[in-house]
């Protein structure tokens, strides 16, 4: 996709004075939006007419009728009314005039956000009823594309609208309850118009950090994907939730534009809902072949259970013993239905060994009652040091897998950094080596192979002003200090298969603010801003680069598919590479599927990675990469 620097059409155009208008006594809603973002009314009073044509929790929207539109196509018809509780005594098709004072919205947490254009402090009177709704603008990818605007829906803004056809490409969110195990949905979900290829997270900056905090143009700039549209399915008073999967199509979808989450969204109208096609299940990864080995690394979120396992009561997450009991069950059918039992799978935000064992133990019972071998997982895992008490560890299936080694690294590493507390750790969940090995059976050799498991810091307060600095230089150095442990293993070893998995939190390219797996694969971007400052031969490559682009992704946040976790493995390791994929079982299905214990789908909310090793050595030829 090709980046502009030029996504938010007027951001610094100047604003012309309004004087002129102020002296009608109603001003057209095209007026007040003007052709630019910020309203040349703003702080000012108006009063306006127009239909109501939805009405949310806190206020209703207006529109112009159709006879009395402007002839302009850069100026919104739409607007809305901030009453600040339910509309009183106004209904949908209401022709209303409406006084009260402009302003653009910006929510007090949001550094960057576009503002929404608002009439507040409103008061309302009702001119006429039953008027019939405006008809709505049909969105095509002549208006919502890739290549357009960051700001291309600003001319819509509060106006009805209508898409066609709907490809959904970020699934419905929602809750959970951890009292009860009740998923919630919130009726909130991403789709674009058919025809528009899924978009995916790219690498740099996003378009209005760089814009608002005026960053230096060497760093690449994320144009945040304007073709997205976030769905909001259940703002309208009396609209019911919609449920999807990503890959479901949703036709005739109608309702009002809307700016919320740095997105726009569009509000689905009550009375009019879309016909919903195409809902899929869950997609496996193949189980290992005669003679393969498979490594997996799974993110299985905040996996406590029902006991007191920690000193500290009151800090520890504690979940009813049924409720416990109901995620072990959807845990045991994800590892094997999805990810089909992977030889060794790196578990990460696992509570401690106590919760891994049941966990093991649990797969190995219901293995044996689904007629099949017992793996015989066993559970390997070191406290760490993170304070909500997630841990990193693994399942290894001992009736293949002999472990010769198991335990954490770097554990007690201090954060060397000038600004960091003297008490703080390098590592929340610090990395944990796994050196394992198969036995042959056709040959009697021994295969032997190293894994790490790893779960980096997240993203949270990487921008933040007065702690960023902190998180990026955590990050930078947490992927340093793993990059230089693996480059002195190899050095020492040369012929070891090292295979470094997880979820590392981390793009697999510069994201802006640091580069991590360009600093695992010795191959940092410097045009960041918290660069790293050395450059360690690792040897290591990132399995996704030989996949498909369409399947290069774990997690989807705010609709955009996104790779978080990776499976990185050496030279020895990739001459014996057979395949790698992704098992599809969380990342693309809405959240109310985690309150369903008999589907394995979303037990969180990233997809699993698996890699395939052949004990055959292959060909020179064939020794390059996965298929």
């Amino acid at each position: 996709m090709k980046l502009k620097r030029f996504f938010v059409g007027g951001l610094f155009a100047t604003i012309l004075s309004a004087s002129a208008i102020f002296a009608q006594t109603v001003t057209p809603i095209n007026q007040i939006q003007g052709e630019v973002f910020k309203s040349a009314f703003e702080g000012k009073p108006v009063t306006t007419r127009g239909i109501v044509t939805a009405i949310v929790r806190r206020g209703f929207y207006i529109q112009t009728p159709d006879a009395e539109i402007d002839a302009n196509p850069k100026t919104s018809e739409g607007i809305y009314v901030f009453t600040n509780q339910e509309a009183p005594n106004v209904s949908l098709g209401n022709l209303v005039e409406v006084s009260g004072t402009v302003t653009e919205y910006v929510p007090r947490a949001e550094r960057y956000f576009l503002p929404l254009t608002e009439i507040v402090r409103p008061t309302t009177k009702v001119i006429s009823k039953d008027n019939p709704l405006p008809n709505p603008i049909s969105l095509t990818t002549a208006e919502i594309n890739p290549q357009s605007k960051l700001d291309q829906m600003e001319r819509f803004e509060g106006m009805r609208v209508k898409v066609e056809q709907l490809i959904v490409v970020a699934p419905t969110g929602g809750r959970v309850n951890e009292k009860t195990g009740e998923a919630t949905t919130d009726g909130v979900f991403f789709g674009v118009v058919a025809g528009t290829p899924r978009p995916f997270r790219e690498a740099g900056l996003d378009a209005l950090t760089i814009i608002m905090d005026k960053l230096p143009n060497t760093i690449p700039m994320f144009d945040m994907n304007p073709e997205l549209l976030r769905i909001d399915s259940d703002s309208q008073t009396g609209a019911k939730p919609i449920d999807v999967t990503a890959g479901a199509t949703l036709k005739n979808l109608t309702g009002v534009v809307d700016y919320s989450f740095k997105s726009y969204t569009i509000l689905v109208d009550a009375n009019n809902p879309p016909v919903i096609e195409g809902n899929k299940t869950f997609i496996a990864t193949s189980p290992a072949g005669e003679r393969e080995v498979t490594v997996g690394a799974f993110n299985i979120e905040n996996f406590f259970d029902d006991g007191v396992n920690s000193k500290d009561v009151n800090k520890e997450t504690i979940y009813p013993t049924d409720v416990f009991q109901k995620r072990l069950n959807k845990a045991s059918l994800a590892i094997r239905k999805g990810l089909s039992s992977p030889d060794v799978l790196g578990i990460i935000e696992v509570e401690n060994l106590i919760v891994l064992k049941k966990l093991a133990d649990k797969i190995n019972a219901d293995t044996v009652a689904d007629g099949k071998p017992n793996p015989n997982y066993q559970a390997y895992l070191e406290e760490s040091n993170d304070i909500r008490g997630i841990d990193v560890g693994f399942l290894v299936k001992t009736s293949k897998v002999k472990v010769v080694e198991a335990k954490a690294i770097g554990k007690d590493e201090k954060l060397v950094w000038a600004g960091a507390n003297e008490k703080e750790m390098l590592h929340d969940r610090p990395p944990f080596l796994l050196s394992a090995e198969v036995t042959d059976a056709k040959t009697n050799q021994t295969f032997a192979f190293t894994t790490i498991v790893n779960h980096f810091k997240s993203y949270r307060g990487i921008d933040d002003p007065k702690d960023g600095d902190r998180v990026r230089n955590k990050r930078r150095l947490q992927a340093e200090w793993l990059a230089k442990s693996i480059e002195e293993r190899t050095k020492a070893n040369p012929t070891e298969r090292l295979i470094a998995v997880g979820d590392f939190n981390a793009f697999p390219f510069n994201d802006g603010f640091n580069d991590l797996i360009g600093i695992l694969k010795g191959k940092s971007e410097q045009n960041v801003v918290t660069p790293s400052k050395t450059a360690f031969q690792t040897g290591l490559v990132n399995l996704a680069d030989y996949i498909d682009a369409k399947n290069r992704y774990s997690y989807v946040f705010g609709g955009s598919a996104q790779i978080l976790d990776h499976i990185l493995v050496n030279k020895p390791a990739r001459e014996r590479a057979v395949k790698f994929g992704y098992a599809r079982l969380n990342a693309d299905f809405p959240a109310v599927y985690r309150g369903d214990i008999n589907r394995p789908e979303r037990l969180s909310d990233h997809d699993a990675p698996v890699f395939y090793m052949s004990l055959d050595e292959k060909k020179p030829a064939e020794a390059t990469k996965p298929n």
